[in-house]
């Protein structure tokens, strides 16, 4: 679980008021829920919410897709494929 420990160590934690849809400025994206099979732990996913400018930002970084859900995918997959390589070269 050493990249789950990255993640929660990494986290930087506001104070004060929550970001929330309402009053968020700029890109952003958030985990809703993470859903994972009790049986077999290994299989999941994550629930993303996202805005337009957080798809925008995406597309400055080189992502496309046909839909904002295709290019939020590629881009959770490369995250996640990064996040794996990390904690490969860790060990």
């Amino acid at each position: 679980m050493g990249w789950w420990n990255k993640l929660v160590r990494n986290r930087k934690v506001q104070t004060g008021d929550e970001v929330t849809k309402e009053n968020a400025v700029g890109p952003w994206v958030k985990v809703v829920e993470v859903h994972f099979d009790k049986d077999n732990p290994t299989r999941g996913y994550f629930e993303l919410d996202w805005n337009d400018d957080f798809v925008g930002l995406l597309g400055e970084a080189g992502y496309a897709g046909e839909t904002p859900e295709a290019i939020v995918d590629l881009w959770f997959n490369d995250l996640c494929r990064g996040v794996a390589m990390d904690v490969a070269t860790d060990d």
